[in-house]
């Protein structure tokens, strides 16, 4: 993640903390629309989502004076959310299917780089993917998660991680290459 980006965070955690009026609102702004965009990914559904991250902040506001790292700040909003969804998901759908959506086997990560030019028409397909590999490419690609962060986020391996970035771009890809 990027350092700058990283340090801002860490000081609107530090600020949050300290019980200063306007951070929390501060944090929120920074926030909210990466966090509305991950949980809309995850779930399909806008509405769904301004619930999930609306109950995110609210979780956030009664436990960010716990946070042990404030420099992680985003990554554990993130795992709320993340939490949160799964959790919507398990409700709206059988516990079978939820689990097989959650649980996937590891295998070794092929890097390669979806470029720029595609950039568009990535957001577009993103829709057509598995919720378990648009999650992990909306945190790595858009978000700049490393593969430790995304596996704190969507608590699983990182070879879980790994196996699911393989397959989400080898999917993105087939998808691509249908639509040129």
């Amino acid at each position: 993640m990027n350092d700058d980006r990283r340090l801002r965070d860490e000081w609107l955690a530090l600020r949050c903390q300290r019980g200063e009026g306007d951070a929390f609102n501060a944090l929120v702004g920074e926030l909210q629309a990466p966090l509305l965009y991950y949980a809309f990914k995850l779930t399909g559904n806008f509405e769904t989502a301004r619930d999930i991250v609306q109950d995110a902040w609210i979780k956030a506001s009664r436990g960010i004076q716990k946070l042990k790292q404030p420099g992680s700040v985003r990554a554990w909003l993130y795992r709320i959310v993340h939490g949160l969804a799964i959790d919507r998901v398990r409700r709206d759908v059988a516990r079978e299917r939820a689990e097989d959506s959650i649980i996937d086997d590891a295998a070794e990560f092929d890097e390669t780089a979806v470029t720029a030019e595609l950039a568009e028409a990535v957001h577009h397909l993103l829709d057509q993917l598995a919720p378990k590999h648009r999650e992990v490419l909306v945190l790595y690609f858009l978000e700049h998660f490393t593969i430790s962060e995304i596996a704190g986020v969507v608590r699983c391996s990182e070879g879980t991680v790994k196996s699911r970035l393989h397959y989400a771009k080898s999917a993105l890809r087939a998808l691509l290459e249908r639509k040129l």
